[in-house]
């Protein structure tokens, strides 16, 4: 009897020991974390995304080689206390893909306070999010007024938009954008956009490089926006001023943007 009891239970613990080791021994599954894909419509949009994220971040262009369609573009941050970053852009004539990465390979062991991963971590939320503000801006203008921006070029946005440095020429390059949200007309006089210099008086537009096209005297119907570029000695600027003229009662307005 004592025979048949005990080998019953001898298999039992056997398959009981097997069954918990295979159990232990099993590998947990492995979280994959998909690196989020960056893109934007042109070559042109790319390089202003990406060097407004890479300042947004606190970080600063230490150097950068603009993207054109079938020339790769590159811009190199830095920071103090964190891994310098890199980010990459390929382009075609309707397209742009933006990579992100460190400068360098990080160490395994690293101090903390050194933030190793933050420029690869944050830049692709920072970009997605300068991305969907300039996004929404276009699409929810604000309504019942006239907008005017007077945004002078450094020499980075003016290689990438104009396509030369005119500052290294002398010349600063100032982008005009009128939005009519108003249901009256307004008639813009290029000629009239002046700008004020730190040390005080104003200065007016002068004639368009070669090869540039200059923004001309034009009328604002409601709804409707424009666009273009007036040209001005290199200098230090404070601030621009002009007025407009409402079409319907022949009256100016005044306008004061600071940079």
């Amino acid at each position: 009897m004592k025979m048949t009891v005990r080998p019953a239970y001898l298999i039992v613990c056997v398959l009981s020991v097997f069954i918990v080791s295979c159990a232990a021994s099993k590998t947990p599954p492995r979280v994959v974390r998909e690196k989020p894909k960056l893109t934007a419509a042109s070559c042109e949009e790319a390089n202003r995304l990406v060097y407004k994220a890479v300042q947004t971040m606190g970080y600063t262009i230490a150097e950068y080689n603009l993207a054109r369609p079938g020339q790769a573009g590159r811009i190199s941050a830095t920071k103090e206390g964190a891994t310098d970053g890199v980010v990459t852009i390929t382009c075609t004539e309707s397209s742009a893909t933006i990579d992100a990465r460190n400068a360098v390979n990080v160490p395994s062991l690293i101090g903390a306070a050194e933030r190793p991963h933050h420029f690869v971590n944050s830049f692709p939320m920072t970009y997605q999010m300068v991305q969907r503000r300039e996004a929404y801006q276009t699409a929810n203008p604000e309504t019942g007024t006239l907008q005017l921006t007077i945004v002078p070029l450094n020499s980075f946005e003016s290689q990438n938009v104009l396509g030369s440095d005119m500052q290294a020429s002398g010349i600063l390059p100032v982008r005009v954008t009128v939005l009519n949200n108003t249901p009256r007309p307004y008639a813009i006089e290029a000629s009239k956009i002046f700008l004020v210099p730190e040390g005080g008086g104003r200065v007016a537009p002068v004639s368009s490089p070669s090869g540039g096209s200059a923004l001309q005297d034009m009328t604002v119907e409601p709804g409707q926006s424009a666009s273009g570029f007036l040209y001005y000695p290199a200098g230090n600027y404070s601030s621009a001023r002009t007025s407009v003229i409402d079409k319907e009662n022949d009256e100016r307005e005044g306008f004061s943007v600071q940079f």
